[in-house]
């Protein structure tokens, strides 16, 4: 028995760009303002991590997915893709913790690279899985993303 693929929409280009920029600009800005004082001692999810490796988590993983998404049309192997997507959001991640090494209330932090380049990995390795199973069809205006029947 064949397994059915999910039908996504492909956004147009312009607009998965627009969606790459906005995270970009989130997480600079959240990179850049002083934190509260209580965020800095709390806990995430489940206890284990502290939040703001759970947040550098949601942050480079989406960054990933995202960019992945608007490079999707790419005709380079996805091998290719994955490796720069992976290696871009780590890239970006490094770049701003040299930024926050210059800012009084931010700091330097190796822990946050890594975990921004292990979030990256699973999303890339998660975005790898679920093309698999979906099939994308191309959106020229925004008030067409509907699947296709049939």
């Amino acid at each position: 028995m064949a397994s059915r693929r999910v039908h996504l929409p492909l956004a147009p280009r312009s607009v998965r760009w627009l969606f790459v920029t906005a995270v970009l600009a989130a997480i600079l800005v959240s990179s850049v303002v002083r934190p509260p004082a209580a965020a800095r001692a709390a806990l995430g999810p489940f206890g284990v991590l502290p939040l703001s490796t759970w947040l550098h988590g949601v942050g480079y993983a989406g960054l990933a997915l995202v960019l992945a998404y608007a490079l999707q049309t790419s005709p380079r192997p996805d091998w290719q893709i994955l490796c720069a997507v992976f290696a871009f959001a780590t890239a970006y991640g490094a770049g701003i913790e040299l930024l926050q090494s210059t800012i009084a209330y931010r700091s330097f932090d190796t822990a946050d690279i890594l975990a921004n380049a292990v979030a990256a990995a699973l999303a890339v390795t998660g975005w790898k899985l679920l093309v698999r199973r979906v099939r994308f069809y191309r959106c020229r205006q925004l008030d067409a993303l509907r699947p296709p029947l049939g």
